[in-house]
């Protein structure tokens, strides 16, 4: 299968993920999105579906060029095949994303991003994309974060000793800050770090089961 090639570097990760939305303007990875993909020079194949060297260089191509400093084109396939294996799991789970959510993230990253819609186009058509195939990736975002929203619960049981163990080794007690005025940050701080701990052990866990063979790593 492969499964120790395709393990991500959780660094990389976490940094990829955070630019997740800007990679959207390389288009999508797999043939069952895109299927003008014929004489592609594919990269990997997660469950049968190809991963292309062009979408490893446009994922890399999508990072500032501090960022690029830290990542290598091998980080950028990891986490293309990442991605690739969440969306089979929502395609799996029969999740469905409509119309209005897919307008609603698209607003959501023009806003973030700052960008108008033309100057949108603008640079998918440097990229030899559309917004079209935008959307179409915009979608497959949103299956996947449907799919993580599923998984891994919204609200978790925190225990009071855990509250309180966070509580004794920060700095509040010696700053004279009583618990009950820094005890709901408290749990939701640990609420948000173990979402992001289950969430990483539920990728993990369909990465180790999917059939995964990388081909080469574009240089």
């Amino acid at each position: 299968m492969g499964n120790e090639q395709c393990k991500a570097v959780s660094a990389a990760a976490i940094i990829l993920f955070a630019v997740v939305a800007l990679a959207f303007l390389g288009g999508c990875s797999s043939d069952k999105v895109n299927p003008e993909g014929k004489g592609r020079e594919v990269a990997a194949l997660v469950n049968g579906a190809n991963i292309y060297f062009d979408d490893v260089n446009d994922e890399y191509a999508s990072l500032a060029p501090e960022q690029r400093a830290n990542i290598t084109k091998a980080d950028a396939l990891s986490f293309l095949i990442e991605r690739e294996v969440l969306y089979q799991a929502a395609l799996k789970e029969k999740l469905a994303a409509t119309d209005d959510e897919v307008d609603s993230e698209y607003d959501y990253f023009l806003l973030a991003s700052n960008l108008t819609e033309a100057q949108l186009k603008e640079q998918l058509d440097v990229r030899k994309s559309s917004l079209e195939k935008f959307k179409v990736a915009l979608k497959k975002q949103v299956l996947i974060s449907k799919l993580l929203d599923k998984k891994v619960p919204a609200q978790l049981i925190i225990k009071r000793e855990d509250v309180e163990a966070a509580y004794n080794s920060s700095m509040f007690p010696l700053s004279g800050v009583p618990l009950e005025k820094v005890e709901k940050n408290i749990v939701d701080s640990l609420t948000a770090y173990r979402q992001r701990e289950q969430r990483a052990a539920y990728i993990e866990f369909l990465k180790t089961n999917a059939d995964v063979l990388i081909v080469a790593v574009p240089s």
